[in-house]
């Protein structure tokens, strides 16, 4: 079955706690989110394995940031690699991302262990890329300190 913008009136019911919506990849989808009350969306392909070929996360951040316009929390999923990722994401406007895979692989590779190993992996690369950016902390990156492509620009 398909789901779709009318079930989140059921699962509003259903639930009572608050309501993030994964998937969002397009600015009307955004605005559509934030206008039936949700408490903040994941900008998501799901790894691409849904549709060949669609755009990274980090490409359709800046116009779902933009389409929000800071009514709820937006947050990214996918593409994340490394911490500079992380400090990208941050700068086009994400209030936070999801690092599943290093997570995954961490796990895979050393169990729980593993699982620490490749956040303190991450976390370094957080510090090093703020250092280098002579930001002191991640509530003042912003925009400034990324180059963005004219051709992202669809909105």
């Amino acid at each position: 079955s398909v789901v779709t913008w009318d079930d989140l009136s059921w699962i509003r019911e259903a639930w009572g706690g608050k309501i993030i919506v994964k998937g969002v990849h397009v600015g009307d989808d955004a605005r559509k989110a934030v206008d039936l009350g949700v408490d903040a969306i994941v900008v998501s392909n799901h790894g691409a394995r849904q549709l060949d070929s669609v755009a990274p996360t980090i490409r359709v951040l800046p116009e779902i940031v933009d389409a929000v316009n800071g009514r709820i929390d937006v947050l990214l999923d996918g593409g994340i690699r490394r911490g500079s990722d992380v400090v990208k994401a941050l700068c086009l406007g994400a209030k936070g991302v999801l690092i599943g895979r290093a997570y995954a692989y961490g796990l895979a590779a050393a169990g729980g262990p593993g699982v620490a190993r490749a956040i303190d992996i991450i976390r370094t690369d957080i510090i090093r890329t703020m250092k280098l950016l002579g930001c002191d902390s991640v509530n003042n990156l912003d925009s400034s300190f990324v180059t963005i492509p004219g051709s992202w620009k669809q909105y």
